[in-house]
């Protein structure tokens, strides 16, 4: 029932030392402490806004600032939840690692699903990317990017 090798990852075209402010963006305009999204058959997700810095070097792919928060991913049904990891990390002046991949063993229902789990940490990762994207887009942000 261990998470084991699941991980999904995404890279962004954010400059890495911008990705402060576009955290602070995104945990301004979000009412609350979490933002979820309904992912059609896939399931749900629920993420914590509150990003943590990790210390420099804890992740072996970082070149500087890396951050870390949780994700809940909930099956079709919102019976089984899946607990989880969310990374960002900046790998190069221009370009950050935004990944997801469970945190702890999975429930039953999770480890009898395994692909179900990675599509639909997918598509939170998709719709995350996408709200970190156009937050670096907006302006007072010192240099805009897109996809």
């Amino acid at each position: 029932m261990d998470g084991g090798n699941i991980r999904v990852a995404c890279a962004l075209p954010i400059d890495a030392a911008l990705v402060a402010d576009v955290l602070l963006r995104l945990r301004r305009d979000t009412p609350g402490s979490a933002m979820g999204w309904t992912l059609g058959d896939r399931g749900s997700a629920e993420l914590d806004v509150e990003f943590f810095p990790v210390f420099f070097g804890f992740v072996s792919t970082t070149v500087g600032p890396a951050w870390t928060t949780t994700v809940r991913l909930w099956d079709p049904a919102a019976v089984a939840v899946a607990l989880g990891v969310v990374e960002l990390n900046a790998i190069s002046s221009d370009t950050c690692e935004l990944a997801i991949r469970p945190q702890g063993p999975l429930s039953p229902w999770w480890a009898a699903h395994r692909r179900a789990l990675v599509d639909l940490a997918g598509a939170a990762l998709e719709e995350l990317a996408q709200e970190l994207l156009w937050q670096a887009s907006r302006d007072g942000v010192a240099a805009r990017h897109g996809c």
